[in-house]
């Protein structure tokens, strides 16, 4: 066969239960979900893995709207050419699909749908501040498709139902942390001086795609000297002796996506690149020993800051971000800081990734692993050598 779904069905009704719960003490009589995040969590389509890649066309395209009924099963809204691999990679049996303009024919679909299950009048979720959500020309006309209903904002319900993942999800993430592992080995071992950042990218993805990732994932390098957060990287500036990189890696596994740092010298290390990386690693082990389930994650943000502030390391935000969860985006919500709502907490079977900038010389760099919250704590998954990388040759 060549199409089949995820995840067994019951790893679906296992969140459709999770949902209901959340949607009635939320008093929604449905959900809908345009981000493809949202769409992955309630049908398990991932598409066209290249398609991915292409946001600005496949998110609003290809990729199918899911609405979940209270105590209902969901019903797919999508382009009618992905007809058959929406049938063929879900569970879904209700399955309805239109032709261009999308932003036109959806809401009505959805209107019509929402029709049939009698919920003209209802209130009804949509995740409207969700990353890749619904366009405001398909939000107007999903108004006049509903002109009774109640939308309301529902990006945080589903953040909180995705935060906390399955056994099925922890498995893909254990896995895709794995190959990541397995990516930087190969990596360390394979390159060398008089290459360049482009070529030191897709050298990453070539590794991710031996160790047993399923789709392109995350390969970042950024070398001082010419270091800026985010900026793209030098297609033909050559690596040399004395260049300092922080590279950050995440492998996809089933589409579920890990996200580390190392960090490399190149040549021999000076006194100064050693400091820094030993102080960067020092102070995140010890910022990490209060991070326990239950605790509020704003808590956990402020003794994160108070541990950089005892060892005389400034962050540029000032514990605003200290992680992220992991899951189908590399970010994923809930982003983790000091302006987290009170109530929200780290919990058990999240599986996350712990980082926060430091500033050095070099500019500010982040140091990040990847762990499961288990009962008593964090248990890495990260177990790449925790040290600076030296590629002498």
């Amino acid at each position: 066969m060549f199409h089949h779904p995820i995840f067994p069905k019951e790893e679906f009704l296992t969140r459709y239960e999770r949902a209901w719960q959340k949607m009635a003490e939320a008093n929604l009589d449905a959900l809908i979900a345009y981000s493809p995040g949202n769409q992955f969590w309630l049908s398990g389509f991932l598409g066209s893995l290249s398609a991915k890649r292409f946001p600005e066309f496949s998110h609003h395209a290809i990729f199918p709207k899911v609405l979940l009924p209270q105590g209902r099963e969901p019903t797919i809204i999508g382009f009618q050419m992905p007809a058959e691999t929406y049938e063929r990679s879900t569970h879904i049996a209700d399955i309805r699909t239109v032709p261009p303009p999308l932003e036109e024919n959806r809401p009505q679909a959805i209107g019509t749908a929402l029709a049939d299950l009698g919920i003209q009048q209802g209130r009804i979720g949509i995740d409207l501040g969700a990353y890749g959500g619904i366009v405001i020309p398909e939000f107007e006309e999903l108004k006049k498709a509903l002109p009774h209903a109640n939308l309301t904002d529902a990006a945080d319900l589903f953040y909180r139902l995705r935060m906390v993942k399955s056994p099925a999800e922890v498995s893909c993430l254990r896995m895709a942390v794995e190959i990541q592992n397995n990516a930087f080995r190969k990596f360390v071992r394979r390159i060398g001086r008089g290459i360049s950042e482009n070529e030191l990218m897709f050298t990453m993805f070539d590794c991710q795609a031996e160790a047993g990732a399923t789709e392109v994932g995350i390969a970042m390098p950024w070398t001082h000297p010419g270091y800026t957060f985010f900026r793209a990287q030098y297609p033909d500036r050559l690596m040399e002796p004395g260049d300092f990189q922080w590279f950050d890696g995440g492998a996809i596994y089933r589409g579920y996506t890990s996200d580390y740092d190392i960090m490399l010298v190149w040549g021999e290390p000076t006194t100064e690149q050693l400091k820094i990386f030993d102080s960067m690693k020092a102070i995140y082990r010890e910022a990490l020993e209060p991070w326990r389930p239950g605790r509020p994650i704003k808590e956990i943000a402020q003794d994160t800051l108070k541990v950089m502030h005892k060892h005389g390391a400034v962050d540029p935000l000032e514990g605003q971000f200290v992680g992220h969860n992991l899951g189908y985006e590399m970010v994923e919500k809930p982003w983790l800081g000091v302006g987290c709502p009170s109530d929200l907490c780290l919990e058990v079977n999240m599986v996350i990734a712990p980082e926060w900038f430091t500033q050095t010389p070099y500019g500010p760099i982040l140091f990040e692993e990847n762990f499961i919250v288990g009962e008593n704590g964090l248990e890495r998954l990260t177990d790449f050598p925790d040290k600076l990388q030296v590629i002498a040759r």
